[in-house]
């Protein structure tokens, strides 16, 4: 999950192919396989602008969301009633990513970035469709961005905030 934090959170170039809009939303299906082939499927809805910012609406199987601005990730967990506060040491930069993409076959680019492979999948438009890597506990993680849209202006900043009660214990990593 270290990776899906920080997977948008620096955006901005262009890569071999790959566009990138100034802001979108989609629903996501992420599938994590670990190594004995156990799969955990998530689903939800995901928000972000072309910077720093987005928002992770988990749904299932938790409700939990997952909110950054670029130099701290918040994960409120619905469930568990408790918001936590990280501040990022080391950001994942997707265009970094995206200039070391090369064309693979037909949709699909690989890129090596800080020691990981990454495949990305995309659309006839050139858009992000799915991403999958291999994280640092040797599971698969395979993001798919469904009912895609791009934004011709930034999400608000209300849009991208995460909200909790104040009830909510609350944990400062």
């Amino acid at each position: 999950m270290k990776y899906l934090l920080i997977l948008f959170t620096v955006i901005g170039t262009l890569g071999a192919g790959i566009t990138l809009p100034a802001g979108m939303e989609a629903r996501f299906v992420q599938k994590v396989t670990n190594p004995k082939k156990e799969v955990i499927r998530y689903t939800g809805e995901m928000i972000m602008d072309n910077g720093k910012r987005f928002k992770w609406s988990y749904r299932s199987p938790t409700r939990k969301e997952v909110c950054s601005d670029g130099k701290r990730v918040i994960v409120v967990d619905h469930d568990l009633e408790q918001v936590s506060f990280y501040r990022m040491d080391k950001g994942f930069d997707l265009g970094a990513v995206l200039k070391r993409a090369r064309h693979y076959k037909d949709n699909l680019y690989t890129a090596r970035y800080q020691g990981r492979t990454y495949t990305l999948a995309v659309d006839g438009k050139g858009r992000i469709e799915q991403i999958a890597y291999r994280d640092d506990m040797d599971n698969v993680v395979n993001i798919h961005l469904q009912k895609l849209k791009t934004l011709s202006s930034p999400p608000s900043a209300a849009q991208m905030r995460c909200t909790y009660p104040k009830s909510y214990d609350r944990i400062e990593g």
